[in-house]
């Protein structure tokens, strides 16, 4: 009998990877603290601590730098659960389409006798399921209950106090329960940062000391916007994380992150990623999603350039917004590496300095030329594209989405 080819497992999902904590300190410094602990038990005089909690030897002098540790923020902690979310629905979606394959391919083996296809399909629709497992519990842990009470055995006697075994069980008989957790440890947790200290002074030659929120003046002179997020002051509409829908060619977006990110991953072949990309209308998903993709477009000034024209030139309240900022240096501090930002943050006592940057600052660039090119009459507003072939996921089925993942992780999440 002819048998059906067997069809190829779906790509796994593409999971955000968030830099788990390492050891803060190498081997040498490790034992340099080791040994200064030592010497304080005996000579608490002579091991001792600075001002601002590092560790100082006294003889012979000399001290000891110590990291601080930086926990996720909420807002890091909130993208992860959103991202969960949206990949339990899109999972889900996937995980059915699946079952509709493997029942046609029963049928088909009732008629024909071919198992291979049935085979094959059974093999996707567990490895759609084991995927579905992991993003709702992505760590399983057995904790023994240590000579437990029988209430915490027989659920419909909670009031029941008397004891299951008695100390010195020689079976040493144990009860276990399951513990799960949406995520593991290494996406829960933060890093070691060294610490520095952030330059406080105030530039007396500011017109008004207020405006030094959202307007600071550069070491080589120039006044300059400083901006990363959305809502980090009035500056937060430069972001490129700021919500608005435009079309850019065939595809609509729903922020100029989500068009640079969807095109970068077009660029380096992977289509499951940009399509992953366009199921979201979280900029700090998308975030997540390429943290760890190596590789920049082959021309990533001109690729925010093209973004920031067609933003711009289809939304006038914008354009206003950034003629507004005048000849002003637009500075994107996003820590991340690259060449869309300065590899710095917004804190950082290394922001004023051009000289110390690490990136490109290809957004504030493609965002200064932009505005050059409104003043000299260069960019006109244009018709948005009503019927693009491809589009980011609305409001509405990202809600519908949501829901629906919300009902399954607490259908399958013991209590």
């Amino acid at each position: 009998m002819a048998e059906t080819e067997e069809q190829p497992v779906a790509a796994p999902v593409v999971v955000p990877v968030i830099e788990a904590p390492k050891e803060p300190y190498d081997k040498k410094m490790s034992e340099s603290i080791s040994k200064f602990f030592a010497g304080r038990s005996e000579n608490p005089v002579n091991f001792t601590f600075t001002a601002d909690g590092n560790l100082e030897i006294k003889d012979p002098a000399g001290n000891i730098q110590l990291k601080r540790f930086l926990p996720l923020e909420p807002s890091d902690r909130a993208a992860l659960e959103e991202y969960r979310l949206e990949t339990l629905a899109d999972l889900q979606q996937k995980y059915e389409s699946e079952m509709v394959g493997l029942r046609e391919a029963w049928t088909s083996y009732r008629t024909t006798g071919a198992i291979r296809a049935v085979v094959a399909a059974n093999q996707r629709v567990a490895e759609m399921d084991a995927r579905l497992s992991a993003i709702r519990s992505a760590v399983r842990n057995i904790i023994p209950i240590v000579n437990p009470t029988t209430s915490e055995i027989i659920l419909n006697q909670p009031y029941e106090d008397r004891k299951l075994f008695g100390f010195g069980d020689p079976f040493e008989k144990n009860v276990m329960r399951l513990a799960f957790y949406d995520f593991k440890p290494e996406y829960d947790q933060g890093k070691y940062v060294v610490d520095t200290k952030v330059d406080t002074t105030i530039d007396t030659e500011a017109e008004d000391v207020s405006e030094l929120v959202y307007r600071q003046k550069l070491k080589d002179g120039r006044k300059a916007r400083i901006f990363f997020d959305t809502d980090s002051d009035v500056n937060g509409f430069l972001s490129p994380m700021w919500p608005v829908e435009f079309t850019m060619g065939e595809t609509r977006y729903f922020t100029a992150l989500q068009a640079y990110e969807a095109e970068r991953a077009k660029e380096l072949g992977m289509a499951d990623l940009r399509e992953n990309i366009l199921k979201t209308r979280s900029a700090r998903t998308i975030r997540l999603m390429t943290r760890a993709i190596k590789g920049e477009p082959a021309d990533a000034k001109g690729l925010w350039l093209k973004i920031f024209t067609e933003i711009y030139g289809q939304t006038e309240t914008l354009k206003e917004q950034l003629m507004e900022t005048g000849t002003d240096a637009l500075v994107y501090a996003d820590l991340r590496l690259g060449p869309s930002g300065i590899g710095l943050a917004e804190k950082d006592n290394r922001v004023l300095d051009p000289s110390k940057w690490k990136g490109e600052n290809a957004v504030g660039v493609a965002l200064e030329t932009v505005r050059t090119q409104i003043r000299e009459g260069a960019i006109q507003e244009t018709a948005v594209n009503a019927k693009p072939k491809e589009s980011v996921i609305t409001e509405e089925e990202q809600a519908k989405a949501k829901v629906g993942a919300i009902i399954n992780a607490k259908r399958f999440k013991p209590v």
